[in-house]
């Protein structure tokens, strides 16, 4: 399992996506994803997707909103289910492409 960050090609937010990398850090780290990836791409807005072998699904959309880095973590957490795989990691890996 791991975190997808896709980022606009079009728009540069250097804070935005500061504030959005941390929160995803921070929601890695509490329920043990290992791997975080950073694309930019073909999209207007940042997204936070989660992946595994069934596919990928949104958490979070950036969209018209201007949120601290504590509400994006507890918007992602709420969307996150919970998994009884899920451990504490003592290393994450962070892949910007």
């Amino acid at each position: 399992m791991e975190f997808l960050v896709l980022t606009s090609q079009y728009l540069k937010q250097p804070e935005r996506e500061r504030i959005i990398m941390q929160a995803v850090i921070e929601a890695a780290e509490t329920v043990g994803i290992e791997r975080i990836i950073k694309r930019r791409g073909n999209v207007y807005c940042i997204g936070v997707y989660i992946s595994n072998r069934e596919g990928k699904s949104l958490l979070y959309n950036d969209w018209e909103k201007n949120w601290d880095q504590k509400k994006v973590y507890d918007s992602i957490m709420t969307s996150i289910q919970p998994s009884p795989i899920q451990s504490k990691s003592s290393q994450l890996v962070l892949t910007i492409a």
